[in-house]
């Protein structure tokens, strides 16, 4: 008898990926709710064909009217056990892992509960971790080895996605792409130029604030600068100090819904991308460049080989000499500042970055049906 309850549980979890009513969950500890990839081009796109559950950290997304959305609050440690509960749950069909530190409840969701697990990998996780200024450097290159691994794990007995074919060699077998491409729904219609530069991500030093603020305190007024994305508080400090004495009007919001960022982008004076030359961006395309180009925005971003090969020769697009990791050096300033004066002074730029932007929203649009494909498969081939 025991065994036969053992074989019906097990049962139990195959079976339920095959359920129409059973529920995919969208899963992350790290991202943002109103992550883009994950809420405007993973759960919206997955929730038209069933239930979706998303669960991630607090605050809740902006919207959540096509989903359910589950809180992990708390630390890593309290968060990652609570994203194993939600992923264990009876009524979970399938599990999507976005983060390099759930590969091991990914793996432990498929060889012990039996449910498919994608894990999509949004970055050169082992690229990055080389990267990390606040993790010790006898500890990097170890750890760097670690993620290897725990992607190449991965592939064994979980669907993979990439968001990019640049650190597909990662990899033993080719894997499905889902290129990081905005969701032409999710760019706003052209509008007139309020003056400000703008940039959309993460605000760091090595992504190019504290450069950024110096550029654009070489301009002629007004020097209008806005970071839009979660800022470290002692980096905001600086930036702020920064601005002060370049004279510099610095508007740093914080994070803000996609939605929200994006209306901030279309009256930019030009979007900003000046990412230093380091391994994780050289070979990588800041998918922000594509979503100032879709709104119609002129682009001044670092010549990086990811980067030109995409937008390099689109109109609208100005490329500059990225710069090297740490304090702004004076040349990249006075390059930088040179980029965004022609920019300014050339009323055509803007003329012609909205001659593009039709094509660019064509060109480059996020893979919905690709993506429906994906988990539907995963569902049936991978749910036994």
């Amino acid at each position: 008898m025991a065994g036969s309850g053992a074989s019906h549980e097990a049962g139990s979890r195959a079976g339920a990926a095959s359920r129409p009513d059973a529920v995919v969950l969208v899963l992350s500890t790290v991202h943002q709710a109103d992550d883009p990839r994950l809420r405007y081009r993973t759960v919206a796109v997955v929730a038209a064909d069933g239930p979706v559950r998303y669960a991630t950290r607090p605050p809740a997304p902006a919207t959540v009217d096509d989903h359910e959305w589950r809180a992990l609050p708390g630390g890593r440690p309290r968060r990652w056990l609570a994203a194993v509960r939600e992923a264990w749950r009876r009524d979970v069909a399938l599990v999507s892992v976005h983060d390099p530190e759930l590969i091991p409840l990914a793996l432990a969701t498929r060889y012990l509960r039996r449910r498919p697990v994608i894990v999509d990998v949004h970055e050169d996780v082992p690229a990055q971790i080389a990267t990390k200024a606040w993790l010790p450097r006898p500890l990097r290159r170890p750890l760097a080895w670690l993620a290897a691994g725990l992607l190449r794990a991965a592939e064994r007995g979980c669907v993979v996605t990439l968001a990019e074919p640049n650190y597909a060699d990662r990899f033993r077998r080719a894997h499905p792409v889902l290129p990081n491409y905005p969701d032409p729904a999710s760019l706003p219609q052209a509008a007139p130029s309020d003056g400000w530069f703008v940039y959309v991500g993460d605000v760091t030093e090595v992504r190019g604030a504290r450069l950024a603020v110096a550029a654009v305190g070489r301009l002629e007024p007004p020097r209008r600068l806005r970071l839009i994305g979660r800022c470290a508080s002692d980096l905001a400090t600086v930036l702020r100090a920064d601005a002060d004495a370049h004279d510099v009007e610095l508007d740093l919001p914080g994070f803000v819904p996609h939605p929200h960022a994006m209306a901030r982008v279309a009256t930019a004076e030009a979007g900003l991308s000046p990412l230093a030359d380091i391994p994780n961006y050289r070979r990588s395309l800041p998918t922000k460049t594509l979503e100032y180009l879709g709104a119609g925005v002129p682009v001044v971003a670092s010549d990086l080989p990811g980067t030109r090969e995409v937008v390099g020769d689109l109109p609208g697009v100005r490329l500059v000499a990225a710069p090297g990791p740490g304090p702004p050096a004076p040349h990249d300033v006075q390059s930088w500042a040179e980029a965004l004066r022609a920019v300014r002074a050339d009323p055509g730029v803007r003329a012609r970055a909205l001659t593009g932007r039709d094509a660019v929203r064509a060109r480059f649009a996020w893979p919905s049906t690709h993506l429906r494909r994906i988990y539907a498969d995963a569902r049936t081939t991978h749910g036994r």
